[in-house]
């Protein structure tokens, strides 16, 4: 007796990754950073060691149509910058005598409003609550300029929206199965007008665990933008490079619990004349950066 075996395909699960939002969730995000700035002055390769972490946590305060508006607060920051010209700090848990560490820690629990769509797309309403205490500090007028100079860097409301679209994973509005693919566009979280063109994909998906991957292919806009860094000193940038995000996601509600995002950029940042500068000087530059954010509901 002949058997005959027959071959069954079963079709690749659809899903519909997006965020769930549920009023009076909240959710902690832990961020540490590692980043590697090469730079070539005159000749001579400069090493920077910049280390960055964070917390910060979100409470959601209404569902709407198309995603959720959210409470955000900063609970603590800590940076610490290694150069040439030696460390420079700012911890919201270090001496309140240091005028860094007075900006960061009256910063902290400032309610800043943002929506946050289905897909992952940020939105933000009163960034400039963050500031509200910074001139009642004491600080002197230099001090207080120059502070402010390294903060909207850090803490703008681009820089912010930037930094809290990273993030999150970017879903797109379709059902997808393993292997699909999805694009997006976000830009760098400072204010370089660097913007990263990202391709998703559903990597894997096991019941409502989910693994998604994003490539993005990063350029800059506008190598004519001028961009004003600590010490009083303009520069213009011409970086490109790439960035890679690996993020373990819940299937069901969208919340990544950890991602992983590695880039790469490399090019040149001019110094404009002006000060202690007594013509354009191009500087090679590259830029290595490591990215870890874990999310927990509480």
């Amino acid at each position: 007796m002949l058997l005959a075996a027959t071959a069954f395909t079963f079709p690749a699960k659809e899903v519909k990754l997006e965020y769930v939002f549920k009023v009076g969730d909240e959710y902690t995000l832990n961020q540490t950073t590692n980043q590697t700035i090469k730079q070539t002055i005159m000749g001579m390769e400069q090493v920077a060691e910049n280390l960055v972490s964070g917390q910060m946590k979100y409470k959601v305060t209404a569902v709407t149509a198309t995603g959720a508006k959210l409470e955000m607060r900063f609970l603590k920051l800590k940076s610490s910058l290694k150069s040439i010209m030696g460390e420079k700090a700012m911890d919201t848990e270090g001496e309140s005598d240091n005028a860094e560490n007075k900006v960061l820690k009256s910063m902290m629990n400032k309610v800043v409003l943002v929506n946050i769509s289905k897909q992952g797309i940020v939105e933000i309403e009163n960034s400039d609550n963050l500031w509200t205490d910074m001139n009642n500090l004491g600080l002197d007028e230099t001090t207080l300029a120059q502070m402010k100079i390294v903060m909207e860097q850090m803490m703008g409301k681009k820089s912010l929206k930037n930094s809290l679209e990273r993030a999150m994973v970017y879903y797109t509005d379709k059902k997808v199965k393993q292997g699909d693919t999805w694009f997006s566009k976000n830009a760098f979280p400072m204010d370089f007008p660097i913007e990263s063109n990202n391709t998703w994909s559903l990597a894997d998906l096991a019941g409502d665990a989910a693994k998604v991957n994003g490539d993005g292919n990063c350029v800059t806009l506008d190598k004519n933008k001028i961009v004003n860094l600590p010490g009083g000193i303009q520069a213009k940038m011409d970086l490109a490079g790439n960035q890679a995000t690996k993020a373990d996601v819940n299937a069901k509600t969208g919340w990544a619990s950890e991602i992983h995002i590695s880039s790469t950029l490399k090019g040149k940042m001019t110094l404009l004349a002006g000060g202690m500068i007594p013509m354009d000087m191009d500087v090679p530059m590259e830029i290595s950066t490591q990215i870890t954010y874990t999310i927990v509901k509480k």
